[in-house]
């Protein structure tokens, strides 16, 4: 390549550098500016946002919603309280219903064990003595570390698409060459592109899209509520808390009564994992979402609820030690 072809060249990758980083600034800002959708009750107004101030210093915002017994919900890697959209209006009708942020900073030596103590001191925040902790994804495996850390306080799990552990084979399965792929498209994408790449990771059932009944429900939350907004870095240090944890070998100390719910079509989760829970909890029993993927609480709302509230309502009828049912508190 003669000089001037080298001059052509660096400009060229100059201009390509410029433009890409011109670009990349843009979805930055535009991924900040997004507001996540409140959640709503049957009234159509928001319910409001509380404050709360962990003991290390930490802020997140949790709401607390309806009366009766306690319900408390734990987000997913993601950690917006906003996942539970369909469920805190659903739930709420019948139950107090709590559910917090994930965190979003971490000490350089924490652990895992702070996210369990995050929903201790949340319960204490809310006057809690118990409650039924419904734990999505990653969420199940804060709910069962804080099952075994507080035995006392939970009265109840339900523990949903869920993991005891992170392996390699986590990162095997579900078409995982397109992950990225879609994880990109979601994030990086103008909007209406997005959308329709969205469609096609739906049908091919990848990472946390189905081809349920519901799958917009999916591709709404992953373009206004969960990945676009949260950085990438901060689900991260969520998911890095857990890389080095394996519950198996402390889960059967798990006392409470324990349902285990699993979409029927979530490819993302290697279906043994969830075996791991049931072999292991002595109280536990599953139940599948017919139809639903990764997320079956978005795409399957109506049936992930009344599976909650019939196993709410049959361990209520046994007089289970610890039942859900045992009202602990009554919103302020």
């Amino acid at each position: 390549m003669n000089p001037p072809q080298r001059m052509s060249a660096a400009r060229t990758a100059a201009g390509l550098a410029l433009l890409v980083g011109g670009y990349a600034a843009w979805v930055r800002r535009r991924n900040r500016r997004l507001r996540r959708p409140p959640i709503r009750g049957p009234d159509g107004l928001a319910y409001p946002s509380r404050r709360l101030v962990y003991s290390d210093g930490v802020e997140v915002t949790y709401l607390d919603a309806g009366s009766g017994s306690p319900i408390v919900m734990i987000p997913g890697a993601d950690g917006m309280k906003e996942t539970f959209r369909y469920q805190v209006p659903a739930l709420a009708d019948l139950h107090r219903v709590i559910a917090a942020d994930m965190r979003a900073r971490h000490a350089p030596d924490a652990s895992f064990d702070r996210l369990a103590d995050d929903v201790a001191e949340l319960m204490d925040e809310c006057g809690l003595e118990s409650a039924l902790v419904v734990g999505q994804s990653l969420g199940g495996a804060v709910a069962l570390r804080f099952a075994t850390r507080y035995p006392e306080r939970a009265a109840g799990l339900v523990i949903a698409n869920s993991l005891t552990r992170i392996t390699l084979e986590h990162l095997g399965l579900n078409r995982t060459g397109l992950i990225p792929l879609a994880r990109f498209t979601t994030r990086y994408l103008p909007t209406a592109a997005s959308r329709g790449l969205a469609r096609l990771w739906s049908r091919a059932e990848v990472w946390v899209f189905d081809d349920s009944p519901g799958w917009a429900n999916i591709v709404d939350y992953v373009l206004w509520t969960g990945p676009r907004t949260v950085p990438a870095a901060v689900s991260k240090g969520r998911v890095d808390l857990f890389r080095e944890v394996d519950l198996r070998a402390e889960l059967s100390h798990v006392r409470a009564p324990t349902l285990v719910v699993r979409g029927d079509r979530d490819f993302y989760m290697p279906p043994h994992w969830w075996d791991d829970i049931l072999e292991l909890v002595p109280s536990s029993r599953s139940t599948e979402v017919p139809e639903a993927g990764h997320c079956s609480h978005i795409s399957m709302p109506g049936t992930f609820n009344q599976t909650i509230l019939e196993w709410i309502r049959e361990i209520d009828a046994t007089g289970a030690a610890g039942s859900p049912g045992q009202p602990s508190g009554e919103s302020p």
